[in-house]
């Protein structure tokens, strides 16, 4: 009976730990959140992507990035993140390789980003966006 109790404590404990390191109020570091941007620019997700971008540069953001089924992600990565001077700033290259029908050539486009940690209510560290809008897209009409 005394193990039993014993074990089921442990279990208890173990599982209210668990769960207090899921709630946690730390956000993701910058390049876990770049990352996870240029999965969704991968994918073509633009209003996933758009989350990433202060809500100012949401819209200028979405106006270049609308559907376009001739357009064919190749590749999106991060080529550099690099801390800014003053603490929650820091300048992000972002390269995206694509091919646009009927050509299939694979172009680049770079966009030199500007990524600042905002305060935010629900987590203590705040949240990282970009707050400068893309540069002209090559294929815009």
């Amino acid at each position: 009976m005394r193990c039993f109790l014993l074990l089921s404590l442990v279990a208890v404990f173990l599982m209210l730990t668990g769960c207090a390191a899921l709630t946690g109020t730390k956000t993701a570091s910058l390049p876990q959140i770049t990352d996870r941007f240029a999965e969704a620019m991968r994918w073509k997700d633009w209003h996933g992507a758009a989350r990433f971008v202060e809500p100012e540069q949401r819209d200028a953001f979405l106006e270049q990035f609308k559907e376009d089924p001739d357009l064919h992600v190749v590749d999106s990565h991060i080529r550099n993140i690099q801390p800014g001077a003053e603490e929650g700033i820091a300048e992000v290259v972002y390269l995206l390789k694509y091919y646009r029908l009927p050509s299939t050539r694979i172009d680049e486009w770079i966009w030199t980003q500007q990524w600042r940690q905002q305060s935010s209510r629900f987590y203590e560290e705040g949240v990282w966006l970009i707050s400068n809008p893309p540069p002209p897209l090559p294929w815009a009409p």
